[in-house]
């Protein structure tokens, strides 16, 4: 057995680790043999080079099964085969190539912005860092009816195939959760708790249970260390949250605003969010567009519902959902 290997001098020869070959050889790419009683892993000296052939496969980004098929072909010296998948994956690569670039430059621009922290990020940059994160973290905060709120999110999220958890804050946790969430965080907490380990890309603030400078202090605990990514969603029927609202802190990003008074439409109009008269919703920059979405709403809500359902619309208002997923049932 001296030309025999075990799976780990020979993953150390090829220059990959024991769990890869496993996955290789349940995929069939390879075959181990196993000799004596303890049925260990062993690779003859000869199957070193196939295997090399497997990693530069794999190193120039094949797919198992692709490169499946490219060592059969090489094994039939086709080399035909080997050609056509080759110039498919410079296609590809060409292809990323431009995409690559794109991205880096709208990376460059986002970084300057955010290093700045000057200026509310462009449409398009708000949307590239949702695409190149994927993923967004919500805080819905204020008084009452908080829970409506987070669950309405969570099912404009279902209706674009898209699942997201609730979360409930409690004293002195540590939030570890990976995004995207839904953290609801009750104006109580906000007096007792320190929130600069959290820096999430949404705030919905559904409206302050009084007006003192100590309760406006504790909202501004949430934006210690926000940049000009994030957006506020602000109730505009909340006197005390519109005082809030001008405060330099979260003027930093972009605010939009909820309402059921018809009177401020022209306002919301220019600025961005959502206006309801409980038969119809009007959302003004949904994906920072010009465009004005309508939305039915299809039987009579309490008004608690329906200011859940407002603040829920503001809070997605650049998440970069599809308008037909804004389904309201």
């Amino acid at each position: 057995m001296k030309n025999w290997l075990t799976i780990g001098q020979f993953s150390k020869k090829i220059g990959v680790s024991n769990k890869a070959i496993r996955l290789y050889e349940k995929m069939g790419l390879i075959q181990s043999h196993a000799r004596g009683e303890n049925h260990y892993r062993y690779f003859e000296l000869n199957q070193i080079g196939k295997a090399k052939r497997l990693k530069e496969f794999k190193d120039l980004g094949f797919t198992l099964a692709e490169i499946k098929s490219l060592l059969q072909a090489d094994q039939e010296l086709d080399s035909s085969k080997i050609v056509k998948a080759m110039k498919s994956r410079l296609g590809l690569i060409k292809n990323q190539v431009g995409q690559l670039s794109e991205q880096r430059k709208q990376i460059e621009k986002i970084v300057t912005s955010l290093e700045k922290k000057s200026e509310p990020l462009m449409a398009q940059q708000r949307r590239a860092i949702m695409n190149f994160y994927g993923q967004v973290s919500i805080i819905v905060t204020g008084h009452q009816g908080l829970e409506k709120t987070a669950r309405y999110i969570q099912k404009h999220f279902q209706n674009s195939n898209h699942s997201i958890p609730i979360l409930k804050w409690q004293k002195n946790a540590q939030l570890n959760q990976e995004k995207p969430y839904v953290l609801i965080i009750e104006e109580k907490d906000l007096v007792s708790e320190n929130f600069d380990k959290i820096n999430p890309d949404v705030i919905v603030i559904k409206g302050l249970e009084k007006r003192s400078e100590e309760i406006k202090n504790c909202y501004l605990k949430l934006y210690t260390q926000v940049g000009p990514h994030v957006n506020t969603v602000i109730n505009a029927d909340d006197r005390s949250a519109i005082e809030l609202a001008e405060q330099s802190l979260l003027k930093k990003g972009r605010i939009f605003y909820f309402t059921k008074n018809g009177s401020l439409k022209p306002q919301i109009e220019k600025i961005g969010g959502v206006i309801g008269d409980g038969e119809e919703i009007e959302i003004f920059g949904f994906n920072l567009k010009p465009d004005v979405v309508h939305l039915k709403i299809p039987e009579i809500m309490t008004q608690e519902d329906e200011v859940a359902l407002l603040s829920s619309l503001g809070a997605i208002m650049t998440v970069g959902f599809e308008i037909k997923n804004l389904r309201i049932t």
